[in-house]
């Protein structure tokens, strides 16, 4: 069945189309070459579910890949903005406003309302006419994964109505908790009851190479769907305690990662946060490791700080070590950050000062994944499953994979360290393994560490207080009263002390144009520290 699709791109503002035009195309993991998510008139008027779920993978990888994952990064205080540049001053310091793309109020939004949701209802009623269940099983667990980033990110959204614009333009925000999240388990309970009919199509009709994230494999799509379900239901345990248990017990949760890899090294073909700030902007200065992450690797002495940060220039240039093992041995050398959110002076002869060439940037590639879900996240959300039935044995275990897959991601054995600096605490469970989400979603997908942060309320907010007493480059005694691991204020920030975002703002574009949206925000607010029901 060919389903007219061009009419979508009438409720995109000029606002996302510019983002989306200075991020680029992305490249299709489709043997058919490139995939251009921007507004073309030479498309097609017409696209059946082969085009069109392709198209949807795409368009959530452009958003995922650079707005989501740089405000996780920022906002988990992996990184924080560079002392010498300006692009991302509002992530360091949590200036949101509800017209903002950086951090991404408005792109999240628009992009997925209309863009990805918008093709996955075509690809899906296009798939179910011609009984391709394989296409209809993987859109139906994208349409859920969708509704889930919007709801997560904003609290209550336009859900039943949300995409029958036609006929409902103003569509009503629903309650998060009572009605989208039940209506979110459905639409995974109703994709993972296809896998038979959709194993079979994908038998006779491969994806293969138009699944971007899984393949095509049916049965690991199933697996992301129950570990969505899982990711749902920690929110709520004790109203989902039963539903955990059968999850389980029935096993095939997804235990690998699931990513976008293929990229190639050239303009608009690579990681869409390595194109839109290496290869496009006028510097590559911007993004550098912030204290806050910087010193808990370097007091744990994990080898990973190697594969997230750039050496210094200066030590680059004054020490010469090269190798993996050289950096690791010789890392409070090598590997140097700056406060969150505050931006010392680049002359050394001021007090505090740090020069450029004396601090790390974050590393980035053309071929770094985009994440949905990593593997370390799978394997330590069983675990936190199982410490909150009281199992501590099977805790450990599942968090011992998790601690290793951590590791593995980069190359490293982490054998060293589930018995030594990260070993497991099953007198303090739940802290041990929120503070590995923390630290292995650091170059994975962070936002969804932004949001587990916020769900367990791990690592902590210290108000008033810096990570070290000292911005001076090497000088790394820790503040007076400062916990190690946790977050702090940022040094320019736009908030209160010792507040954090817990949310993203509803945008002007929908309180503009929808009268429910308007309605909504002047009954129920729109504030950045308001706390979603799941949110600790």
């Amino acid at each position: 069945k060919e389903i007219s699709y061009m009419k979508r791109y009438k409720f995109l503002s000029a606002a996302l189309l510019g983002a989306l035009l200075t991020m680029g195309t992305v490249t299709s993991c489709s043997d058919s070459g490139y995939l251009d998510i921007n507004y073309n008139p030479n498309y097609p008027s017409t696209a059946s579910y082969k085009q069109l779920l392709p198209a949807a993978e795409g368009s959530i990888v452009a958003v995922s890949g650079l707005y989501q994952q740089i405000t996780g990064d920022f906002w988990c205080q992996y990184v924080t903005q560079g002392n010498s540049t300006n692009q991302y001053n509002t992530l360091s310091n949590y200036a949101v406003t509800t017209s903002g793309s950086i951090p991404p109020v408005t792109t999240i939004w628009q992009n997925t309302y209309a863009n990805s949701l918008e093709d996955l209802k075509l690809a899906l009623a296009s798939a179910e006419e011609s009984k391709a269940w394989n296409y209809w099983m993987v859109a139906k667990i994208l349409q859920a994964y969708n509704f889930l980033v919007l709801t997560d990110t904003y609290g209550d959204i336009p859900f039943t109505g949300a995409l029958d614009v036609e006929n409902n333009p103003h569509a009503a925000f629903d309650d998060s908790k009572t009605v989208v999240y039940p209506g979110i388990l459905e639409m995974l309970d109703a994709a993972i009851a296809k896998l038979d009919d959709a194993k079979a199509a994908e038998k006779a009709s491969p994806l293969g190479t138009a699944d971007c994230f899984l393949g095509g494999s049916m049965d690991s799509w199933a697996g992301f769907a129950k570990s969505l379900k899982l990711k749902m239901y920690l929110k709520d345990f004790d109203a989902h305690k039963s539903d955990i248990q059968a999850l389980l017990s029935a096993g095939g949760l997804l235990e690998q990662d699931c990513a976008w890899v293929n990229w190639e090294d050239g303009a608009n073909k690579g990681n869409p946060l390595y194109e839109f700030n290496i290869r496009q902007l006028n510097t590559t200065e911007n993004i550098r490791a912030c204290h806050t992450f910087l010193e808990y690797l370097l007091d744990k002495k994990d080898p990973r700080i190697i594969k997230l940060y750039e050496v210094t220039a200066n030590a680059k240039k004054t020490l010469g070590y090269s190798s993996d093992e050289e950096l690791i041995a010789h890392m409070d050398e090598c590997y140097e950050g700056l406060p969150c959110g505050d931006k010392p002076s680049t002359d050394e002869t001021t007090e505090g000062g740090i020069a450029i060439s004396k601090s790390s940037r974050m590393k980035q590639a053309y071929d770094d994944a985009v994440y949905l879900m990593n593997e370390a996240e799978c394997e330590l959300m069983i675990a936190e499953a199982y410490a909150r039935l009281g199992n501590a044995e099977k805790a450990e275990e599942y968090y011992n994979k998790g601690v290793l897959a951590g590791f593995s991601r980069w190359g490293f054995d982490g054998t060293a360290f589930v018995d030594g600096a990260y070993k497991f605490d099953k007198a303090d469970m739940l802290h041990s393994i929120a503070m590995q989400y923390w630290v292995t979603y650091a170059g994975a997908n962070a936002y969804d560490g932004w949001m587990t942060r916020n769900r367990l309320g791990i690592p902590e907010v210290q108000a008033n207080i810096t990570v070290r007493k000292s911005t001076t480059a090497l000088q790394r005694e820790l503040s007076d009263g400062y916990v190690l691991g946790n977050l702090v204020d940022p040094g320019a920030s736009n908030m209160n002390a010792g507040e954090y975002p817990m949310r993203l703002l509803y945008p002007t574009a929908t309180t503009l144009y929808n009268s429910a949206a308007a309605k909504y925000v002047e009954e129920n607010g729109n504030s950045l520290t308001k706390k979603l029901w799941w949110e600790k």
